[in-house]
């Protein structure tokens, strides 16, 4: 049996019983369907379908440390979201011993504030350093299996799920919504990444931490990662979403970004611009400051990047360099939305504040 045919009867069975009716948000949510064919291959998106409703609407956000307090969160509640996607930091317990009690502690910690906050919203998750484990850390991190048996944990990711049996925590998500496909794909920027080049000048603009290093050899993904992705930017999608923890465009800092393997980041950038979306939008965190971020490629596309961090680990800093950077960048608490509007026609990224104040702002029109 078809994977599609069979959530088409679920669909159509659940609308005849009318609990749709009862729903306000979003009419249904099928999980991964572990279906098994002729040949015996695992459908593994997942898929959240909407109808009857004026406004999909998305939220996203990184860097929560478990101890801080999370007066954010009164404003994303505030917003209704019917999906919020977490892009990594979700919690602070880098360890380097075995048995990661740092990390093991720190998910226990954010469980508990989870519970008490009550969210009405599903979440979709990725991991970055801090809850990798390992500051910067990428794939020398010796208890990277024991972290990621943590985070699957922590999410309630079924056992049957594929980011259980494979090496990496990317996945991607589907959503429907009155006829258009919004392709969310989760990019893990932390298992299978090379070493990165310290700087010589720490602390110097443009060199702060590392510096490029133009070896074509490294990679940021992975071979397998890169495959699956060309799969599935291959694929039709009427609006395109990537996720990476780290920051994509930016190259006027020396922080932890793409531009640290910069043949990488070229290698991204020409993936996208092969790809059928004329707009791409890229969404990260990590840096503790957000602002939007937009490069035209050599075919004319268009790709904007719409940073959100931290959601409560502020670090007020001056302003620093940014060649694709659009306006400034904003270093108090703050988180995105994402509103699709079926009757506008209109796609809408933009980043707020803690009172749910618009700091920046981008359209696209599909």
């Amino acid at each position: 049996m078809k994977l599609a045919f069979l959530q088409y009867f679920i669909y159509c069975f659940l609308k005849i019983v009318g609990i749709f009716g009862a729903m306000k948000k979003y009419l249904f949510i099928l999980l991964v369907l572990n279906i098994w064919g002729c040949s015996s291959k695992k459908a593994t998106d997942i898929k959240y379908s909407f109808d009857n409703i004026k406004q999909i609407k998305i939220g996203f956000g990184s860097c929560l440390s478990q101890d801080k307090p999370m007066p954010i969160f009164n404003a994303i509640k505030s917003e209704n979201f019917d999906l919020f996607l977490m892009m990594g930091d979700n919690v602070y317990g880098n360890s380097n011993k075995e048995g990661l009690k740092e990390l093991a502690s720190a998910y226990k910690r954010q469980k508990q504030n989870f519970g008490k906050m009550k969210f009405d919203f599903p979440i979709e998750a990725i991991w970055d350093d801090n809850d990798y484990g390992l500051n910067d850390g990428g794939k020398e991190y010796l208890f990277k299996n024991e972290s990621k048996e943590l985070f699957l944990d922590f999410w309630n990711i079924p056992d049957d799920d594929p980011r259980r049996s494979r090496e990496g925590l990317y996945h991607d998500v589907s959503l429907i919504y009155k006829g258009k496909k919004i392709q969310v794909i989760f990019l893990d920027t932390r298992t299978l990444r090379d070493s990165l080049k310290p700087t010589s000048e720490k602390g110097a603009v443009g060199k702060e931490r590392y510096i490029p290093f133009k070896d074509s050899s490294l990679t940021m993904l992975g071979s397998k990662q890169w495959q699956w992705l060309r799969k599935k930017m291959s694929q039709y999608s009427d609006y395109r979403i990537l996720i990476s923890s780290i920051q994509l465009l930016p190259i006027g800092h020396g922080w932890e970004c793409w531009y640290n393997l910069p043949y990488e980041r070229d290698r991204m950038i020409e993936l996208i611009d092969n790809s059928n979306s004329q707009h791409t939008i890229i969404l990260s965190g990590d840096r503790h400051r957000g602002g939007l971020y937009q490069l035209k490629t050599k075919q004319g596309n268009l790709i904007s990047e719409m940073t959100s961090s931290s959601l409560n680990v502020s670090y007020p800093n001056s302003e620093e360099a940014g060649p694709l950077r659009i306006g400034d960048t904003f270093t108090e608490e703050n988180y995105g939305a994402i509103y699709l509007d079926g009757a506008k026609n209109t796609f809408s990224v933009m980043l707020k504040n803690t009172d749910g104040k618009i700091l920046q702002s981008l359209q696209l029109n599909n």
